[in-house]
């Protein structure tokens, strides 16, 4: 059972935990919280419903795709989850999650709008890979269908849960969540454009070619910053009326951020070859903004203050620290943060 566990559900180092929209914007569901004042004990079974939930879901979309691309994988010699298994058992360990996402996400069935929503990113996620839709070789349009269902529609159903209608708020975190998920999306197809050209896979790289590709990943990361800059100036309007210690906290991940931003600036400006891709390396300022900022330190501060409200939600902060390794040393000395602040201090 444990082997079953750790090859499937914990497949590529428990991926699911860190490849997930849910997980990687998380932040997303604790401001929806704050921002109804409902931080109760029913709120915390919700939540880590919720985050199971999206757990099955992910690791089926991921399924999926294995199975769909087992013979592909082959061909590129990419790592498959499913290399060492037949075509039955992967298609039996698929439905497998699909049914654990099933029975899990019915809690949620009262809401008409998630019921809608969950039915479209079925039918998405199942067919961005399988034939014989198969989206994500449809260039421009399968692009666009890959960053829905794996990015965008994982948030619109979190605001659909928890019945959140706000409609101006969903719109700007829902397009922050697209250009994050596209970012990702585009560089995945960058990185294995001359695989995709060599099997004919028609992804958007191959379609439009790998110059104005690499044009929409800059143009898309340049977007994601922008787009977080004002969501994070949307906060401090929100929770101005905080108590003092939850608002000098946000105050301070706020400053983080836009101190690192106009610092990622200034490295352009002075060095317009500065490798601004976050994907490309651990430890830079792009990287940061990216990746650590909104999925690590943004995510923390929030599930502090919720925890601030009502301290049971602590539970929810050591889970989303374990998830992140911040046990680990060497991890922390690989950041940007405190590479900075060990030069700031004259330590190596």
């Amino acid at each position: 059972m444990l082997l079953f566990i750790k090859k499937y559900f914990g497949w590529r180092n428990w991926a699911v935990l860190v490849y997930n929209s849910i997980f990687e914007n998380v932040f997303i569901l604790f401001y929806i919280l704050l921002r109804e004042q409902k931080t109760g004990t029913e709120q915390l079974v919700q939540v880590l419903v919720f985050l199971l939930f999206s757990m099955f879901s992910t690791t089926y979309g991921y399924l999926i795709n294995d199975y769909a691309d087992m013979e592909l994988d082959r061909a590129h010699g990419k790592a498959n989850t499913f290399s060492e298994d037949s075509k039955g058992r992967a298609l039996v360990v698929t439905m497998l999650f699909l049914l654990l996402s099933v029975v899990s996400g019915w809690y949620f069935s009262d809401h008409m709008d998630f019921l809608a929503l969950w039915f479209i990113w079925i039918f998405i996620g199942s067919f961005y890979s399988l034939p014989p839709l198969r989206f994500k070789e449809r260039g421009k349009p399968g692009l666009l269908l890959v960053v829905l269902a794996q990015r965008l529609l994982p948030i619109l159903l979190v605001f659909t849960a928890f019945g959140f209608e706000r409609t101006g708020e969903i719109i700007l975190l829902a397009a922050y969540v697209f250009f994050r998920g596209l970012s990702s999306d585009v560089n995945h197809q960058v990185e294995d454009y001359e695989n995709d050209l060599k099997t004919g896979t028609g992804t958007f790289a191959v379609s439009t070619g790998l110059g104005l590709a690499q044009k929409v990943l800059r143009f898309s990361l340049e977007m994601e910053k922008i787009l977080l800059a004002a969501i994070l100036a949307m906060f401090l309007y929100v929770f101005a009326g905080f108590d003092l210690l939850p608002l000098m906290l946000l105050v301070t991940a706020v400053l983080l951020y836009y101190g690192a931003w106009v610092y990622s600036i200034f490295l352009f400006l002075k060095n317009p070859g500065e490798i601004v891709n976050p994907f490309k390396g651990r430890g830079n300022v792009f990287q940061l903004l990216h990746h650590s900022y909104p999925s690590v330190i943004l995510s923390l501060v929030f599930s502090l203050i919720v925890s601030y409200f009502n301290p049971a939600f602590l539970i929810l902060f050591v889970l989303m620290a374990l998830i992140r390794r911040l046990f680990s040393i060497q991890l922390i000395k690989s950041t940007f943060i405190y590479r900075t602040l060990s030069k700031v201090v004259g330590r190596d």
